[in-house]
């Protein structure tokens, strides 16, 4: 038997295969491939999309950890890469490594670095962001005010360098003042470590303590490169940079260092520290803690529950309003500086009895919407026109006569009247007898001595006269000083005599003013003081110039500062202020100020003195520089 191992044939199946591109599977993956294809494009071209639309230049919300960010800004803060040019910025920016930033005129800003540490800009300030990662965060700061709150927690090494001096935090709060190749430092937390490079070899260094401010001036011989003073947490309150930055470490719970024990003092109104208004009085509202004690320019406020406000009647010029807040021992103070756009108006009157005829002369001063003048005659204070008999003066006239009067007291008063037929403004009440023959102007009759810089005042009151109200001794070196718009002292209706201490060298005039519901009723006669310079009394100015800045220090011999000082600056000698211009520094512990963005290739001259508010006490002696 035969045996086959060969395959059988069916004779109906087909054996044919087709290729598979002809099969309908081939058809169905090409479907699927293009289909995945077009996914995986579309799903691109809206990922790009989607970035594009989410790069933001002025409201970034998302912060990378490798950049810093804007959390605060009021004013103009400007920003730019390096060898680009500067350009506007807002809240929210994030700031990269390599970025420089810069403030403007009356700006103040925010940064927040990646490790969380925090820099405060004033205005004016620039900074060049050279790191800023885990490790190490370096900064040049270029010029300006900047404050340097450093994490507690962070692992970077904090530097700041100005050319050849670096500066490392070793806690968290200093503050940074740059100007050319100087270097102003004030630790307020913990402690700065201070090094001065030569190329790359360390050739000074120093730890600074919290309470210390150095000057650091690497062009000077090695023990001068740094200069060091202690400083006091009341002193640096009254700097309106220092007092911001220490609500602000507040806010946030940080450690305030030299000021843990300082009081709180928080002015609301008005929002800047300096102010320019055409009113005549400016609302001052603020905060403090609950149990301190309150004083503006010497009056006491109430407390009510940490809150006070108060109106402050401005003078025509500037007025400086102190804030004072105490608490036992402790105190904190801040300096409002208002710019009173507003002239003040005045009519003073005056005159004097001769046989039985009243002669009555007035001046007045930034009166301008004037018809005529209404002289007012009455038996009581404050004669008011039409009420009262009156003459009526031509607007060009100033003198006035009344005769064949009754033997009586009369009081006089003179109105500015206007084209609508109303009073603008009043004199000063007149008040004379007419059976007393050729009595003087007043019956305030005032005497002044003088003892080295104090002047002791002693009055004596007239018969018929009642001072239920008090009184003011006022001071000012114009002739005729009234209340309010100068200085002055309020006393009891008892008292009849006042101390004025402390003056600097110069002329004084005084008078006491009979106080009656918080007006003058009646001013005494003019006592003239001349308080004269004593020979060892001195303010003494140097300077240095270069690197398109001018910088001025000076030592102050036996001249008493309570107001700090003016610097004064002139484009000719023999500088007085207000010059053609002037810094005011309101520390009474200030040696020094830098002048910039002159005119390159100017002379310019410069003093420094002793601040008495609106004008100035001791002058230095006067320098000169010219620009460049």
């Amino acid at each position: 038997m035969n045996t086959y191992y060969g395959h059988r044939h069916h004779p109906e199946r087909n054996y044919y295969k087709k290729p598979f591109r002809k099969t309908r599977g081939f058809y169905i993956l090409i479907i699927l491939l293009i289909a995945t294809a077009s996914f995986v494009y579309f799903s691109i071209k809206r990922s790009n999309d989607t970035v594009n639309q989410n790069q933001k230049f002025t409201d970034q919300i998302d912060l990378p950890l490798t950049a810093a960010k804007v959390i605060f800004l009021s004013g103009k803060l400007e920003s730019r890469m390096e060898n680009q040019n500067w350009q506007e910025i807002g809240q929210d920016y994030q700031v990269q490594a390599g970025d420089s930033i810069r403030t403007n005129a009356g700006t103040k800003a925010v940064i927040e670095l990646p490790d969380k540490s925090i820099i405060r800009m004033s205005e004016n300030a620039e900074i060049k962001f050279s790191q800023f990662g885990m490790a190490d965060v370096i900064m040049e700061q270029i010029s300006g005010y900047v404050f340097h709150r450093v994490n507690s927690n962070s692992t970077a090494i904090y530097r700041v360098k100005n050319g050849s001096t670096e500066l490392t935090a070793l806690g968290t709060g200093f503050n940074v003042l740059t100007s050319g190749g100087l270097t102003y430092l004030t630790v307020t937390d913990s402690k700065v470590k201070v090094k001065i490079f030569n190329a790359d070899n360390i050739i000074n260094m120093r730890t600074v303590e919290s309470g210390e401010k150095v000057l650091i001036n690497p062009a000077l011989e090695t023990n001068q490169m740094i200069k060091a003073e202690n400083i006091s947490s009341a002193d640096l309150q009254t700097n309106e940079w220092y007092s911001w930055n220490i609500e602000e470490d507040r806010k946030a719970n940080f450690s305030l260092g030299i000021f843990e024990k300082s009081i709180k003092l928080v002015i609301l109104e008005p929002s800047d520290s300096k102010a320019t208004t055409d009113q005549e009085k400016i609302a001052i509202k603020g905060e403090t803690d609950t149990d301190a004690e309150i004083f503006m320019s010497g009056k006491e406020l109430e407390n009510n529950s940490g809150k006070f406000q108060s109106d402050f009647l401005l003078s025509p010029g500037e007025n400086q309003i102190e804030i004072t807040v105490k608490k036992g021992k402790n105190m904190n103070q801040k300096t409002l500086i208002v710019e009173s756009t507003k002239k003040a108006e005045q009519i003073t009157l005056t005159g004097k009895l001769e046989n039985n005829k009243i002669s009555l002369t007035w001046q007045i001063k930034n009166i301008t919407n004037l018809k005529e003048f209404k002289v007012l005659q009455g038996n009581a204070a404050n004669p008011t026109f039409p009420n009262a008999p009156y003459h009526t003066v031509n607007k060009t006239n100033t003198n006035d006569e009344w005769t064949n009067l009754e033997k009586t007291k009369y009081f006089f008063r003179v109105c500015a009247l206007t084209d609508e037929g109303k009073c603008l403004l009043y004199s000063n009440n007149f008040e004379i007898n007419s059976d007393v023959a050729d009595s003087a102007a007043t019956d305030i009759k005032l005497s002044a001595s003088i003892k080295t810089d104090v002047v002791e005042l002693k009055w004596m009151l007239g018969k018929g006269l009642n001072p239920i109200d008090g009184f003011k001794t006022i001071i000012s070196q114009n002739i005729n000083p009234i209340y309010p718009g100068s200085s002055y002292h309020s006393l009891s209706s008892n008292e009849r005599s006042d101390l004025w201490k402390k003056l600097s060298p110069g002329t004084y005039y005084f008078r006491v003013c009979l106080l009656k519901n918080n007006t003058c009723e009646k001013y005494s006669d003019n006592a003239k003081a001349v308080v004269i310079e004593s020979s060892n009394s001195s303010i003494n100015l140097t300077g240095a110039n270069g690197d398109g800045l001018i910088n001025l220090y000076w030592e102050v011999n036996n001249v008493p500062i309570t107001k700090g000082f003016k610097i004064v600056i002139s484009d000719e000698p023999d500088v007085s202020f207000p010059g053609i211009g002037h810094h005011l520094n309101t520390s009474s512990d200030a040696s020094s100020d830098v002048w910039d963005n002159l005119i390159s290739g100017k002379k310019y001259y410069f003093r420094v003195c002793q601040n008495l508010g609106s004008a100035c006490g001791v002058y230095s002696n006067e320098v000169s520089f010219i620009f460049n």
